[in-house]
C-alpha cells in the first residue's frame, strides 16, 4: 500500500497527507489491493480526501489526471517503511491565446456578405429548384438551362448541398426569363452571382431610386446597363 505527500512547511514533508495550504483540507492517496477489505485498514483524519489509486495504474499519470497535482503541487508517492516509489509534479500550465480563435476582420466581412447574400434571396422572393425552372421554361432540359446560366441570361445561385437555385425575382409573371440580365452582367465590374443579385434587388440612385430588376421587367435594359457600367468606372 502506498500513500501520497506534498511538501508544505519549507520543504518539510507530511507523513501520509498532502495538505491544500489555502483550505487546510488534507488529501490521502494510497494504491491499494485485495479491493474494497483493504479500505478497511486506512483511517484517515475526518474531513481528508481519500484517494484510491488503482491497482497497476502509473502513479504520476494517474495523479495528473484526478487533477491531484494540480491542486495540491508536488505529491510523492511512498510505501509504509517512507521509500520514495514516485514523485508527481505539475506539469507545463497549457496557455491557450483564446485571440487565436477570433475571425478577423477580413473573415468577418466575408461572413457578413454571406448574410447580407441570403437577406437579399429572402427579400426577393426565394429562389426556385432546377426541375421548377425547367418546368416554367416548357420542360427545357437541363443542359438548356446550364447553357443559360453560362451565357449569363440566367441568373443561378449556390443553395443549399451547393447545389444550384435560381432566384425567382429574374422571371416575369408570366414565367419567361427577364430581357437584359446578359448585358446588365456583361457591364458589371464582377461575376459573382450573389454580387449581381444585390445589384438587381436594391434601390439604386442611377436609376431615380428603384431597383434595376424592376426597370428591367419595364423593358429599360440600356438604363439599367448604363447604372452597371457606372459600379465599374467608380471602382476604376
Amino acid at each position: 500500500m502506498a500513500q501520497a505527500q506534498k511538501s508544505t512547511d519549507g520543504g518539510a514533508m507530511r507523513k501520509g497527507a498532502t495538505r491544500n495550504a489555502g483550505s487546510g483540507q488534507f488529501v490521502y492517496a494510497y494504491k491499494v489491493k485485495g479491493g474494497a477489505r483493504a479500505l478497511e485498514k486506512i483511517t484517515p483524519p475526518k474531513d481528508a480526501t481519500l484517494v484510491i489509486i488503482p491497482e497497476g495504474a502509473a502513479d504520476q499519470s494517474y495523479l495528473e489526471s484526478s487533477g491531484l497535482v494540480e491542486r495540491y503541487g508536488q505529491v510523492r508517492v511512498q510505501d509504509a517503511r517512507g521509500r520514495i516509489l514516485e514523485r508527481a509534479q505539475p506539469g507545463p500550465t497549457a496557455v491557450i491565446d483564446t485571440e487565436a480563435f477570433e475571425p478577423s476582420a477580413k473573415a468577418r466581412a466575408l461572413l457578413r456578405g454571406v448574410r447580407t447574400a441570403q437577406e437579399d434571396l429572402k427579400r426577393a422572393g426565394g429562389a426556385y429548384e432546377l426541375g421548377e425552372v425547367r418546368a416554367l421554361l416548357n420542360g427545357v432540359s437541363r443542359q438548356a438551362v446550364e447553357k443559360r446560366v453560362r451565357e449569363g441570361s440566367l441568373l443561378a445561385v449556390p443553395g443549399p448541398s451547393n447545389r444550384r437555385r435560381f432566384p425567382t425575382v429574374q422571371f416575369t409573371d408570366d414565367g419567361e426569363v427577364v430581357d437584359g440580365l446578359r448585358e446588365v452582367r456583361q457591364a458589371l465590374p464582377f461575376r459573382n452571382p450573389w454580387a449581381l443579385l444585390n445589384f438587381l434587388v436594391n434601390p439604386d440612385d442611377r436609376l431615380g431610386g428603384r431597383r434595376p430588376i424592376d426597370a428591367l421587367k419595364a423593358g429599360e435594359t440600356a438604363e439599367v446597363v448604363e447604372a452597371a457600367r457606372r459600379i465599374g468606372q467608380q471602382g476604376a
